[in-house]
């Protein structure tokens, strides 16, 4: 078993960032270009390049940057960090709704 969630992927314009609350343990990958990433009370800056990977290490919130140009960056959750999903219960009330949601 995965103990990670599919990743999100997302590009980056120069300069422009993502934030992640409460991340400690999430996974981020610099697909393509380079990375720039800090994480609250660290003084370390953290820069990936394409196919490098790290780790969020500390608690609250990390800022990822695109750094010197365009970039790409991939984020693993763990799945212990998502949310819970509520319990669907279906039935044939249930499948009338959701065939008149998805317009059938």
């Amino acid at each position: 078993m995965n103990a990670h969630a599919d990743h999100l992927l997302q590009r980056l314009g120069t300069g422009k960032l993502i934030g992640i609350d409460h991340g400690e343990g999430s996974l981020v990958s610099c697909v393509e270009g380079a990375l720039w990433i800090t994480q609250s009370n660290d003084p370390r800056d953290i820069v990936i390049k394409g196919g490098e990977s790290f780790v969020l290490d500390r608690p609250g919130l990390a800022l990822i940057c695109a750094a010197a140009g365009p970039a790409v960056v991939a984020v693993d959750v763990p799945r212990s960090q998502l949310p819970a999903l509520p319990p669907y219960r279906w039935d044939m009330g249930n499948a009338a709704r959701d065939r008149a949601v998805a317009g059938l």
